[in-house]
């Protein structure tokens, strides 16, 4: 196989994948898209170099699927952007050369090898340098209903694992001599129907169990019939680093939304802002160890008697809003600045106000994102902030909270967080365990960083995942979209469009839905596959030590 022919199978694989994500959506082409990778994994010997062409298919694929990453900050579109896809590149490379490896020095089929190598991949991905699981390849049939119901059991890495395994039979069909001029031309006409037979059995039997759960009905029955009304306010202020009117504009458009919102649609049980729309209105307080750094240009008692004002300040601003303005429960997301052992931390939080205007509960996002709200070696190296639009960075929050809004418990995610499929589950399960139920979860996100572009349907896709995985209805509050409302089998029962001002009111009831199996035994079958793909590896690379290896494999 000549270079040229790599670099036309790879990157044909990347563009015709790219296209079966957002924004051409083209999703059955998902199916299709791994066919180019996997006959690079077939051939018996690659030309030198091909692993950079591999590379480069790779590098293709991300920067044309998350380019809207780059459009908050010149920072962004010429530093993060291309740093991020340049990492998320390096797992194509892999997976072609340890599929090659297991396939040819041990004589695992293709069919076997291939998806669960890929899923190892997935595994690694969503857990290396705190993890990064958008746009795997299952994610590109989120629209095909049936078959995600799977995730239930398998989260989404069992989406990527069928089709990964179909397109590995597809690409059997082709005869050996035509990728191997070295092979016999012998008879096998009947191969290729066979794979394509197997192609349409495992996909009857896959979406024959989606039907199966999709119409169990156990929705109806499982659902209690009292429900709280939820007021999910989207507005639409896209991100601008350097603009100081930003916060005040935002949190002056919020306010006027949910004027509206509450005068059309009296009584709600809670109204959710998305993430940070509360603007320059941020919650200060001490820490339980406050000790004041040296360089305080006040004394401690002014410093502490300045911090309670402000505090108090915060507390009456949300009082007003809540209880005499809409007269509703809040769930809003702010920063909260704490003091504490000589030390600032920032948060990004979501404070619960009850009916009378207290805040009665927090959650401090315990996930943030890498180069959007922290820079590894950051508290080392703090010179690195001054380099960033993003400020000092973020700390930490302990664990995941429940959210009462009159019987209906919900727990909070902030941003990507609800991109990462171990951690969503992780706080239901976390929370389970305390003896607290969960009826749904809700996202507050600002996604104002990516100007309307599909990083938000991607980040929407992430939602639905979320929901299917662990049986729980999601709510999604989004700054410029998409906001949603999806059911526990991933279908957006209410969406918004993009970077428009508007709202949605969501009605959720408790939930007797028992904890999924995904839920409560998390990444076992990815987890599974990564196990494999080592035992795998180890085997070659024994079998290599021993010199049992095929001559042709490179």
């Amino acid at each position: 196989m000549a270079w040229r022919a790599v670099l036309l199978w790879s990157c044909g694989s990347a563009l015709i994948l790219a296209a079966a994500f957002p924004p051409l959506n083209l999703w059955p082409l998902g199916w299709l898209a791994p066919i180019g990778w996997l006959m690079l994994v077939r051939t018996p010997v690659l030309p030198r170099r091909s692993y950079w062409l591999i590379y480069l298919s790779g590098l293709l694929f991300w920067l044309t699927v998350l380019y809207g990453v780059g459009n908050a900050h010149w920072a962004t579109r010429m530093g993060g952007w291309p740093a991020l896809c340049s990492y998320l590149a390096v797992y194509l490379p892999l997976f072609v050369a340890i599929s090659r490896t297991v396939v040819h020095r041990i004589k695992i089929p293709l069919p076997i090898a291939a998806p669960v190598i890929w899923t190892a991949l997935e595994f690694v991905r969503a857990y290396f340098a705190t993890g990064f699981s958008v746009a795997q390849l299952g994610h590109s049939q989120v629209d095909d209903v049936p078959l995600i119901q799977i995730s239930e059991f398998t989260g989404a890495y069992g989406v990527s694992f069928v089709v990964m395994l179909v397109a590995s039979m597809l690409a059997m069909c082709v005869p050996e001599y035509a990728i191997n001029s070295s092979a016999k031309a012998r008879s096998s006409r009947l191969a290729p129907v066979g794979w394509m037979l197997g192609c349409v059995v495992l996909l009857l039997a896959v979406h024959g169990v989606g039907y199966g759960l999709l119409y169990d009905g156990g929705s109806a029955s499982n659902e209690a019939d009292r429900s709280v009304r939820i007021g999910l306010v989207q507005g639409s202020i896209d991100t601008v680093f350097g603009d100081p009117t930003q916060s005040q504009r935002t949190f002056d458009q919020y306010v006027t939304l949910t004027d509206h919102l509450a005068q059309y649609q009296p009584d709600l049980d809670l109204i959710v802002w998305p993430e940070t729309t509360m603007g320059d209105h941020l919650l200060f307080e001490l820490g339980k160890n406050f000790a004041p750094p040296v360089d305080l240009p006040v004394t401690e008692t002014r410093f502490r008697e300045l911090i309670a004002q402000r505090h108090g300040e915060f507390e009456y601003l949300i009082g007003e809003l809540g209880v005499r303005r809409w007269k509703a429960p809040l769930l809003l997301g702010t920063s909260v600045i704490r003091y504490g052992n000589k030390r600032v931390e920032s948060y990004n939080s979501a404070i619960h106000v009850d009916r009378k205007g207290a805040i009665v509960n927090r959650y401090d996002k315990v996930h943030p994102v890498m180069f959007g709200e922290y820079v590894p070696f950051g508290d080392v190296f703090p010179f690195i902030y001054e380099l960033m639009p993003i400020g000092s960075g973020l700390s930490c929050g302990e664990g995941p909270v429940a959210i009462d809004v009159d019987g209906v418990s919900l727990v909070p995610c902030i941003c990507f967080e609800n991109t990462v499929p171990q951690l969503v589950a992780s706080h239901v399960r976390t929370l389970h365990s305390d003896g607290q139920s969960v009826d749904a979860l809700v996202t507050l996100t600002n996604d104002g960083w990516f100007w309307g572009s599909s990083v938000l349907d991607l980040h929407l896709t992430c939602a639905k995942f979320r929901a299917v995985e662990n049986r729980r209805p999601m709510l999604v509050a989004a700054n410029t979209g998409i906001s949603a409302v999806i059911d526990p089998y991933g279908r957006a029962v209410q969406q918004t469009p993009v970077r428009e001002t508007t709202y949605l009111v969501a009605e959720v009831a408790p939930t007797k839905r028992p904890l999924s199996f995904y839920t409560r035994y998390g990444d076992w079958f990815a987890g599974s596959c990564f196990g494999l793909t080592i035992v795998a590896w180890g085997l070659a690379w024994i079998y290599r030590k021993r010199g049992e290896t095929p001559s042709a494999e490179q």
